[in-house]
């Protein structure tokens, strides 16, 4: 069980050296996804919208399964496709982020979770909503999700084992990227309710930098060559370009997504690379740390990426879960086999969630 509500902002960028920004964003009804366009003129920015009109659709809908996520990425990369055959060329986009298994509801209810509706946000705005950020050519585009208070719990299937209760999916293609940070340990003089912006009673967590966690891997030359072993770290950085991705929706070759099964507790930074190829993790993650309120996270951030130079579009998508109470198990995520569904898992996945968990 959890008690508490989502709260959730929205910023992006052009930044300072781009003259449009082909970064498109979705953070409305339990879809929480950054797109990252490329392709050359308004190559990029149209596949990122086509990405993110088809993650629209699928926010729309009352509940999502891996089949589902499979179907809207299979449709966005058809979209592109058709979009580089009328540009003479290739256009594509990233795509990170976060996807609840249901749609967030205003009624209390034993498989909701409490929000108000959606509505597009202007620039330059704030609202107490949920927002869909196709990012314009402005400076800046900006909203904020302060969601009602609610007691759920995720439906268990059939086939579910009580353990993997309260899980979200993780999807990533490219190089955008998807962190997680834990809430703080809070004695109870701490952990006071206090009131939002919109009356609602809630207890705002205090996070943890320390615990910082990048669930994505690049689809990148440079995280092969970490991955395989071929090279350090340090010099794939220093040999590689960050910016040479091996994968993305509009890719000819096709995708391999990846999907990911995370704990649905703590703090989520979705972001395009203008942050985190700007900004080093572990000062994203102390930035992110120093602020309890999403939105002065997201533009704490997203003004840390100008300041380091501001060379790319930036997006960045802040998730504040609530605590989950007992507390049973440290946070964990792995990413699902080709198949593979919350709450019916194989035996092998199963055991490495346990092992993670107990290590």
């Amino acid at each position: 069980m959890r008690s508490g509500s989502i709260r959730t902002a929205i910023a992006s960028d052009v930044g300072l050296r781009r003259r449009n920004n082909q970064d498109s964003g979705i953070a409305r009804r339990g879809v929480y996804v950054v797109c990252d366009g490329m392709g050359g003129g308004m190559g990029g920015e149209r596949a990122s919208r086509l990405a993110v009109g088809r993650l629209a659709r699928l926010a729309d809908q009352p509940e999502r399964g891996r089949d589902d996520i499979d179907n809207a990425l299979a449709e966005a990369q058809h979209d592109i496709l058709a979009l580089g055959l009328e540009l003479g060329g290739v256009a594509g986009t990233t795509i990170s982020g976060l996807i609840l298994p249901t749609v967030p509801s205003e009624t209390s209810s034993p498989s909701k979770i409490s929000i108000p509706s959606e509505m597009s946000i202007p620039s330059k705005a704030t609202s107490p909503s949920e927002t869909t950020a196709t990012a314009p050519t402005s400076t800046n585009t900006r909203a904020e999700t302060s969601t009602a208070t609610a007691t759920t719990a995720n439906p268990e299937p059939a086939k579910a084992s009580r353990e993997f209760i309260d899980q979200a999916y993780v999807v990533n293609i490219g190089d955008s990227r998807t962190y997680h940070m834990n809430p703080l340990p809070r004695t109870d003089a701490d952990a006071e309710p206090t009131t939002t912006d919109d009356g609602l009673t809630d207890v705002t967590p205090l996070w943890d930098a320390a615990s910082l966690t990048r669930i994505t891997r690049d689809h990148s030359q440079r995280q092969e060559a970490i991955d395989s072993g071929r090279m350090l770290p340090e010099v794939a950085e220093a040999t590689i370009p960050r910016n040479i991705i091996t994968q993305c929706l509009g890719d000819p070759n096709g995708i391999k997504p990846d999907v990911y099964v995370a704990d649905m507790v703590g703090r989520f930074i979705v972001c395009s690379d203008g942050l985190h190829g700007e900004v080093p993790d572990d000062r994203i993650a102390a930035i992110a740390a120093a602020h309890a309120n999403p939105q002065e996270a997201v533009d704490a951030l997203l003004a840390a990426a100008l300041n380091a130079g501001g060379t790319d579009n930036i997006t960045v998508i802040v998730v504040d879960m609530p605590p989950v109470s007992p507390k049973h198990h440290a946070f964990s995520a792995y990413r699902l086999n080709v198949g593979e569904e919350i709450g019916v898992i194989e035996d092998s996945t199963l055991q490495t969630l346990r092992t993670l968990r107990s290590a």
